[in-house]
């Protein structure tokens, strides 16, 4: 007889595991399928955001890379039409039409000078430059206006990227 009671209930007990085990197994399925669909979502998501950044960067790229074009275009026009005027310069001075010209000490101590003449009511005394010299010292005038011209390109350069991209500085 205890053999006979054992058995149905082995029986239960065997079956209630088993449908325990189903059931457990469908529940973590379940949940392992929430969790693939919310991973999903999230990926999809965040490969949407991706993308929208991406776009915006590119535009940003874009026009930065535009207007720094066009900057670039500018200082070769205004470095240009320098380089015109200085040759033109030049040409004047070769030809004497225009003549250059520095002040030169009278002889007197400046400290006993008359200040009327540093007022001046009084002719100056100059000497004339002859036009190498001229010529000369207008290159190196030149030559610093070119590199005063490309550090401002330089500095608008970088102000456009910073402000295009709202970097902020110390």
């Amino acid at each position: 007889m205890i053999e006979l009671t054992w058995r149905p209930l082995a029986a239960c007990l065997l079956c209630g595991a088993i449908a325990g085990w189903t059931t457990q197994g469908w529940r973590k399925d379940a949940s392992i399928a929430e969790l693939q669909r919310a991973a999903a979502i999230q990926t999809s998501t965040a490969a949407t955001a991706l993308t929208q950044a991406t776009a915006r960067v590119l535009t940003l790229e874009r026009a930065a890379g535009a207007a720094l074009a066009q900057r670039a275009d500018h200082l070769t026009q205004e470095q240009t039409h320098a380089k015109t005027e200085r040759d033109r310069f030049h040409a004047d001075v070769r030809s004497g039409a225009v003549r250059l010209s520095i002040p030169i000490a009278s002889g007197q101590c400046a400290a006993t000078a008359d200040p009327t003449a540093a007022a001046g009511h009084r002719h100056q005394a100059r000497a004339e430059l002859d036009p190498a010299t001229a010529a000369a010292l207008d290159a190196i005038a030149g030559d610093g206006d070119d590199a005063t011209r490309q550090l401002n390109a330089c500095i608008d350069a970088y102000n456009l990227v910073r402000d295009t991209y709202h970097v902020q500085t110390e």
